[in-house]
């Protein structure tokens, strides 16, 4: 058997995803979701959950909240230039 190697940039990648029907996205997805390493994601994610509370141990709540609605906002506003353009 033939090996063709071939390099696409991961942006035509997903070019090419989003142009995919329905149910073969869903296909890719569930093939995709097999793959995943669950508990290593759970621990990454409860390692970033204790950094920020670490962070914010001295913080009232208030403020915690404000920065974490200011980073909302910019990431929003940052997002929304990116997709006008």
């Amino acid at each position: 058997m033939n090996t063709v190697s071939v390099d696409l940039p991961f942006d035509q990648i997903k070019k090419a995803l989003h142009q995919l029907p329905a149910q073969e996205k869903i296909a890719l997805w569930r093939l995709l979701d097999e793959d995943l390493d669950r508990p290593a994601m759970t621990r990454r994610f409860a390692s970033s959950v204790n950094s920020i509370r670490k962070a914010y141990a001295n913080i009232n709540e208030q403020e915690v909240m404000a920065d974490a609605v200011k980073a909302t906002r910019q990431v929003r506003k940052a997002h929304n230039a990116k997709n006008r353009s």
